[in-house]
């Protein structure tokens, strides 16, 4: 079973900050990866899917030893705007989770603006 609380936790704060849920707002899902390739790949998927500003980038560390041997190198950061629903924010982290884990990956959530 998937862990939802990672997701009611932002949905939560938005809430508490006084955010509309029913207005779309501005979203960023964060997918990380070993490779440039395969985080490219899943850049690929997210245009194809509608995401907006999708973009590769290596993924800055402070420690030498982790920009040598990981193990996440490279990020995949892609926006939308979204409803954010209790269903439409689980759909879109299954699929983040899905397609991150389809390239070696790994998906560390969303956040999302405060929309009055």
């Amino acid at each position: 079973m998937v862990n939802r609380d990672g997701d009611r936790k932002v949905l939560a704060a938005l809430a508490s900050h006084g955010s509309d849920l029913s207005k779309p707002a501005h979203t960023i899902h964060f997918l990380y990866f070993k490779t440039v390739d395969a985080a490219s790949a899943a850049a690929d998927e997210l245009r194809t899917a509608g995401y907006e500003n999708v973009r590769v980038h290596r993924t800055p560390t402070k420690s030498e030893g982790k920009r040598v041997s990981g193990p996440w190198k490279f990020s995949c950061i892609a926006e939308s705007q979204a409803v954010l629903s209790e269903s439409a924010v689980f759909e879109a982290s299954d699929r983040m989770t899905a397609l991150a884990a389809k390239n070696g990956g790994d998906y560390d959530g969303w956040e999302a603006s405060i929309e009055k």
